[in-house]
């Protein structure tokens, strides 16, 4: 049809959204023109698509009237016979016609003849009888019923602009626009010219064009902006979608033109926001997650921890939102407090002692952490960070509550120097008991050992030089072979962790050391540190030399101490086993004698009874009785035998 220059191209071909009825359902005798040629213009892509849209809506205000009055004159000219009620049945739902529209001559000529009221029963070529109606008049009213027949929903108008501008296109355009622009999975420009029949390269500048166009509009859209507005405000930097949408229903309004509801129009026209699963980010889902981050260590205690209903505040969410908000995103969420660091057992810790607020016991921290660890573990952690330190003997707690417990010989130490060097026994139980969780017992025995002496209930410090407890004699597994001393001991799994352990007293005695005296030893891989620990000698780890000699838990070893130019020199021998031959020959290769397999049989009793502390004359009988009260039964009865 002729008409005004590009009116056929101002009604949408886009598949029909659920916004409102179609074309067809408004006009019913539209379907007999349904396969028939265009009645809005000839150079439509697919000739009457636009009767299965939504009514009116593609088509921008201005258009509206000029088709509108197109589809009239289809109607009047081939549908003259058919009643205008059956015609245009929403048009008469209302049976209001003041609202029709129509001009003063044309509401005055059907008021003169008594047709107004009467309308919906007559026909156009009845009207056409009537006096004072011509075709210009008939052709009136036709687009008149067309248009208020046309839904009288309230558009929003978001929708209507963007409506407005892909109604401007062509054909060819708004494929691209739907295909590549708004697209969740754009299109390849190979796809694109095959659908349109062209080339690659000219889909790329059709392409590259359209978008230009596309963003020009965007940014001169004052309700689209709006509409974004809304959706980039919400996200600071993340915001529910579903929340948003039901405070904005206009956000979910559908988009003819785009097939898509208006928010996700809106976040491919829109740089600044982005929709990840129902959730609106800021830019990107990424940049949402840096920003969360920054905003929660600002508020996060120095334990990694910021209370939910703050953190709802700062993001201006709902509580639960920011719960569901940070769960997503991959926090812990501990006790109404999210946990910004939680990759390491030390954090867990920290956060479980901050929410708790008070020392807890290691049985109590580990039941807390998550995921679970081993008490060694926990307790191993503790020690390591300065972040921790121990409230009393079985408690701990953060360092930055005042956390300070020292081991007793020190708090002995301490109140000594407080009180002049001196106290009463039952003083210094007292203090330390009211200011620990000590039992009375262990304060005794310290105040009676190491360093300290308690003497008529006086506790004062020890001015004699420490004495040990047992002989060398009587010290289960302590050989000598000369000048050469050995210690026999069992490889356990604390050796192989790197854990210091025990050494008998009678060892620190041989080596010199003692309370306040601590010794460094060499090696043959590093220093060696024996230490005097509470009230007795530890040595420093050995695991390095478990790693060099290959040595598993159950293995058995000698710690060997060596005189040497500048002192002792210290190292770790595995104990290799004797089988065969004369039981003390092998009695005597168990204390790690190096003369054991060379020795002459008569001089076997006098290398072992050395070997053990005993005069070289004891005869084996009297050898066997010590290795007996020693513990070391198995070697007593190699001598027996």
């Amino acid at each position: 049809m002729s008409g005004s220059p590009g009116a056929a191209e101002k009604v949408t071909t886009q598949p029909r959204a659920a916004m409102g009825r179609s074309w067809l359902e408004i006009l019913p005798w539209l379907g007999a023109h349904r396969a028939g040629p265009s009645l809005l213009g000839d150079d439509v892509l697919i000739p009457n698509a636009w009767m299965s849209t939504p009514a009116g809506a593609g088509v921008p205000p201005e258009f509206l009237g000029e088709v509108c009055r197109r589809i009239a004159v289809v109607f009047l000219d081939q549908h003259r016979d058919m009643g205008l009620a059956v015609a245009f049945p929403f048009a008469f739902a209302a049976a209001d016609f003041e609202d029709l529209g129509l001009s003063a001559k044309v509401r005055i000529a059907l008021a003169g003849n008594g047709s107004m009221a009467a309308l919906g029963g007559l026909t156009m070529r009845e009207l056409a009888g009537l006096p004072g109606i011509g075709r210009a008049a008939l052709a009136e009213i036709g687009a008149a019923l067309v248009r208020a027949s046309i839904p009288a929903e309230t558009a929003v108008p978001a929708v209507a602009e963007f409506e407005s501008f892909a109604a401007g296109l062509t054909d060819r355009d708004r494929f691209l626009l739907t295909a590549r622009i708004l697209a969740a999975k754009p299109m390849t420009l190979v796809s694109c010219g095959i659908e349109l029949g062209i080339s690659r390269e000219r889909v790329n500048q059709l392409d590259s064009r359209l978008r230009t166009q596309v963003r020009t509009m965007f940014h001169t859209a004052r309700e689209l902006r709006r509409a974004a507005d809304v959706l980039a405000g919400a996200a600071r930097p993340m915001a529910a979608l579903t929340r948003v949408c039901a405070g904005a229903p206009e956000l979910t309004a559908p988009v003819p033109a785009a097939g898509l509801l208006l928010w996700q129009v809106l976040i491919r026209l829109d740089d600044r926001i982005d929709v990840v699963d129902d959730w609106i980010v800021d830019t990107s889902i990424e940049a949402a997650r840096q920003r969360v981050q920054k905003i929660l260590t600002v508020a996060a205690t120095p334990e990694g921890l910021v209370e939910i209903d703050a953190a709802a505040e700062t993001f201006g969410l709902p509580v639960a939102e920011t719960e569901q908000l940070l769960t997503y995103l991959g926090y812990r969420v501990l006790d109404a407090h999210v946990l910004i660091r939680s990759a390491s057992v030390h954090d867990a810790i920290a956060a479980v002692l901050a929410l708790a607020g008070e020392p807890m016991t290691v049985a109590e921290i580990q039941a807390a952490v998550i995921p679970r660890r081993s008490v060694s573990s926990i307790r191993n952690a503790m020690v390591a960070d300065e972040r921790f330190g121990k409230a009393d003997r079985t408690r701990w707690g953060l360092t930055r509550w005042g956390t300070r417990y020292v081991p007793i010989h020190r708090q002995i130490g301490e109140i000594l120097d407080a009180n002049g060097g001196r106290i009463e026994l039952e003083e210094l139980v007292r203090q330390v008991t009211h200011s620990f969780d000590v039992r009375a017992v262990s304060v005794r025995t310290y105040a009676a050992t190491g360093e300290y002496v308690t003497t008529a209930g006086v506790v004062t410090r020890r001015e004699r030089s420490y004495a040990p407890r047992k002989s060398p004699a009587k010290t289960r597994g302590l050989y000598r072979e000369g000048e050469v001393f050995r210690w026999r001991t069992t490889i356990a799994a604390a050796h192989l962790k790197g854990s210091a352990f025990n050494l008998p007293s009678a060892l620190a005695g041989l080596v010199g050391v003692g309370p306040n005296h601590p010794v460094e030893l060499p090696s043959r891989l590093g220093p060696q540190a024996v230490l005097w620990v509470s009230v007795q000698a530890r040595c420093g780890t050995i695991k390095r030399f478990a790693d060099d000699l290959g040595l598993a838990a159950g293995d058995e070893v000698f710690l060997e101490f060596t005189p040497g130019a500048t002192g002792l020199r210290f190292d770790v021998v595995p104990v290799v086993a004797a089988t065969g031959g004369d039981t003390v020959r092998r009695a005597l290769a168990a204390t790690g004698h190096s003369g054991a397999a060379r020795l002459p049989k008569g001089e076997l009793a006098a290398a072992l009874a050395e070997a053990v502390w005993l005069p070289a004359a004891t005869d084996l009988p009297a050898v066997g009785r010590a290795l007996r009260a020693r513990g070391e039964t198995e070697l007593a009865d190699l001598v027996a035998g």
